[in-house]
């Protein structure tokens, strides 16, 4: 009888295991970890979709730059006064796989963006840290590359040929795990960015958020930035990719080059990555910035780019945190995902 009751525990035992196990892969937005980032290409030097309106920094028909300093607002109503321009906003993308690499970015004083990737081995680790340091973030959405194999919903990746629902559903499960993020940008996503109805549908969902998009130009054919744009979306691009090759001369090299598109255009963001080397040469611009460029996060620049493009008309972002330097309020969070 003794015996007949242990197998019994033991098949019980088996099964709480078995659904536990379930639970953990399904549960995370899309079951299997990804792995380590792969390094894909960024987009050439080609044309991309030209702004609308006049932005800070740019020249008006007189030849003078416009020189007004807004503020960002933030958490409380309080405001960081910003420089006049030009505005230089850096993004770090690939958070959620290492701590060290974390606690180290989160001690640099230069303005940064995080993008951590959701559903990783410590995504909730960097999320926390962000929050606690005051830096905002953005959820880095693993999208379809070119040449990767055929789609599977299990890795939470948004790729071509998915059904709308799926699509909608990966998202949302990523705005789930990652409440605090005040924007999204791709992962990778050469191919699905330049898929029209694959991004239809992603805009369409975060139309209904407060969330800005970044597109990160990984592709220079997205239309990730234009349907944004074209559903209310606050949103912008990226124009130079700051560590795509290790060196710091290279770096140093894109670095001035974004400096330069800044000065001439009023904005540039650029995307880095969680590498200690990229780590170690952001240090040395930490503690020695240069003069006459003003250095913000990205929403403080959606505050900037919003503003001057006259499409403030969108009435549930008007006043919202998701312009705030910090992180967003809870009472806004809870709102999105009643």
């Amino acid at each position: 009888m003794k015996h007949g009751k242990d197998l019994r525990g033991l098949f019980v035992g088996l099964c709480l295991l078995a659904a536990g196990a379930g639970v953990l892969f399904f549960g995370a937005g899309g079951g299997k970890t990804l792995p380590e980032p792969v390094r894909e290409e960024p987009a050439g030097p080609g044309a991309f979709p030209a702004e609308n309106g006049d932005y800070p920094g740019r020249e008006t028909p007189g030849g003078e730059k416009e020189e007004t300093a807004p503020s960002a607002e933030k958490e409380g109503g309080g405001s960081r006064k910003l420089g006049p321009g030009p505005y230089i906003a850096i993004v770090i993308d690939d958070f959620g796989f290492s701590k060290a690499i974390t606690d180290g970015y989160a001690e640099l004083t230069l303005p940064l963006t995080w993008a951590i990737i959701p559903f990783q081995s410590h995504s909730l680790y960097a999320a926390e840290r962000a929050e606690k340091a005051g830096i905002p973030f953005m959820i880095h959405m693993p999208m379809g590359a070119g040449g990767d194999k055929k789609w599977d919903e299990k890795t939470g990746v948004i790729d071509s040929g998915m059904s709308a629902e799926t699509v909608t559903l990966l998202l949302r499960r990523a705005m789930a795990f990652l409440p605090g993020a005040l924007g999204m940008n791709n992962h990778r996503g050469s191919r699905a960015t330049r898929d029209e109805k694959l991004m239809e549908t992603v805009m369409t969902e975060l139309a209904s958020t407060s969330l800005f998009f970044l597109d990160s130009r990984t592709s220079s054919v997205s239309v990730a930035y234009n349907t944004a744009r074209a559903k209310g979306i606050p949103a912008a691009f990226c124009s130079i990719f700051l560590d795509h090759e290790p060196a710091e001369e290279f770096m140093e090299t894109q670095f001035q080059r974004g400096l330069a598109l800044a000065s001439k255009r009023g904005w540039v963001v650029m995307i880095a990555h969680t590498r200690q080397g990229t780590l170690d040469f952001l240090k040395k611009k930490s503690d020695s910035p240069p003069e006459d460029v003003t250095f913000v996060t990205m929403p403080e620049l959606m505050h900037i780019l919003w503003d001057r493009s006259g499409m403030s008309s969108r009435e549930h972002l008007s006043g919202r945190t998701v312009f705030n330097a910090g992180c967003r309020s809870r009472a806004a969070n809870e709102e999105d995902f009643s």
